[in-house]
């Protein structure tokens, strides 16, 4: 259950906006890093080595793993391998009644268990045999082939990697413009009782993290030490204002959206939003997929708060076998890619809902139905999306036992053609765009730049952020 706009500093990991969570969790148990037991911290992404999490009051928190390849008993040299009583001198072979036994017979020193026969130090355990580095698990990625911008992550056919630039440790998702001037934001958070701000992060590819907070994220109500919030994993822009969000412990899971407007940068505005999860801009407003809005509350669907007059609406219904929140991406030509948790595929599931639609969803106040857009066809799990010029690209992957971490595969990107006055989508082939060839660099968030991706690396290289354009002659 991750989103469009959500880049991760190493600051952040751990928090509630780290990539690898399950879209079912608004659902059921809940945004961020809220547990009921080790299976909901999943959601919590790949731990450093040797360790996992664990549900601990609640709280999702870092444990060590035991290491069961570093030579084992079997391995290391067991008993029967070692001089066995049968193979140092049986019974039979040292006297029996009728052999009973000269010197040479009786149980000589050859034959009763010799020190090559008995476990020598080369069959009873070397350090070769017993778990060296080799044989316990040495780390693959110490020795890769690292490309400045994309480390070990391999561009396909069709695609380019363009500027890129550091992301500040202490940022949280970022959120950009819609440009011709890329203008970038990003949440920062001292931990779940905050403060939790929303900050510049310059213009790109100058990225740097600003001097001073523009607004507090959390609303009035909900400051202070004793408030524990579960930040959401979008900052959204329309280029005057920016949204943000979060969730708190509680039936339904409470929470709000915060609207800062550089136009009016003291009087930020603040809506009730329970279980928000993700969000995306439209037209004269914002999207918010999430059990409620303002003074709207329908159960998990697709709501509206219009940038005007701040009016909140229910513009699209959710599947009856929708089990949680999903994902909201938009294309520059307006189509919303609006997602669920399905309850009947256990897979978070995207449909592409045309601009009209939307339109006409936001002026009448009637809500359209969400499974009645064409599908995307991803093949598999997904954990983040982000608008990708006139289409949308996804973090494919899935969920991986015993630890449920999840192990992404590849960003791929699917193009959306718009006919009949933006009431039709057709949605294109899955098209490859950045491909993992192991577990050495993660990607820890999707957002547009303009009608490009903008991506975010990370590895023993540091965090950055990456544009991925789309080659001339593909576009």
């Amino acid at each position: 259950m991750k989103t469009e706009r959500m880049m991760t500093g190493r600051g952040l990991q751990g928090f509630a906006w780290v990539l690898t969570t399950l879209a079912m969790a608004l659902g059921s148990t809940g945004c961020g890093d809220a547990c009921v037991d080790d299976f909901d911290c999943r959601e919590q992404g790949a731990p450093t080595e040797g360790q996992r999490y664990a549900c601990v009051e609640n709280r999702c928190e870092l444990t060590s793993n035991p290491v069961p390849d570093a030579g084992t008993g079997s391995d290391a040299g067991t008993s029967a391998d070692a001089g066995t009583t049968a193979d140092a001198g049986t019974v039979t072979d040292a006297g029996t009644g009728g052999d009973a036994g000269t010197t040479t017979d009786a149980g000589a020193d050859t034959d009763a268990g010799t020190s090559t026969d008995a476990g020598s130090d080369t069959d009873a355990g070397t350090d070769t045999d017993a778990g060296t580095e080799t044989d316990a698990g040495t780390d693959p990625c110490a020795s890769a082939t690292y490309d400045p911008k994309l480390g070990t992550l391999q561009l396909q056919t069709g695609f380019v990697a363009g500027e890129s630039a550091p992301l500040p440790g202490a940022a949280g998702p970022v959120g950009v413009t819609p440009g011709p001037t890329y203008s970038l934001y990003t949440v920062v958070s001292e931990g779940y009782s905050g403060p939790h701000a929303l900050y510049s992060l310059g213009t790109w590819p100058q990225v740097s993290l600003g001097a001073t907070p523009l607004f507090d994220v959390a609303a009035p109500a909900d400051r202070g030490p004793s408030a524990a919030l579960f930040l959401s994993p979008f900052v959204e822009t329309d280029g005057q204002r920016v949204l943000t969000g979060y969730t708190k412990s509680g039936g339904g899971f409470p929470g709000s959206v915060g609207v800062y407007d550089s136009a009016a940068p003291s009087s930020p505005t603040y809506v009730s939003a329970p279980s928000n999860f993700s969000a995306g801009v439209v037209p004269g407003a914002f999207l918010v997929n999430g059990g409620g809005l303002g003074t709207v509350s329908a159960g998990l669907g697709i709501y509206a708060l219009k940038t005007d007059t701040f009016a909140a609406l229910k513009v699209g219904t959710l599947p009856p076998e929708t089990g949680g929140s999903g994902f909201t991406a938009v294309s520059t030509h307006g189509v919303a890619m609006l997602g669920y948790f399905s309850d009947e595929t256990f897979l978070n599931e995207g449909r592409a809902v045309g601009p009209a639609t939307i339109a006409q969803a936001l002026t009448s106040g009637t809500p359209f139905d969400v499974a009645a857009a064409p599908a995307l066809d991803v093949g598999s799990n997904f954990v983040a999306a982000s608008g990708h010029g006139e289409g949308v690209s996804v973090l494919r992957g899935d969920y991986v036992p015993p630890d449920y971490n999840f192990a992404a595969t590849d960003i791929s990107r699917f193009a959306f053609t718009v006919t009949d006055a933006g009431a039709t989508v057709t949605v294109g082939a899955r098209q490859p765009v950045l491909v993992y060839v192991d577990q050495c660099t993660s990607v820890t968030g999707l957002t547009s730049l303009g009608t490009d991706l903008l991506v975010g690396v990370d590895d023993r290289n540091g965090t950055r952020l990456v544009r991925i354009e789309q080659a001339p002659q593909a576009r």
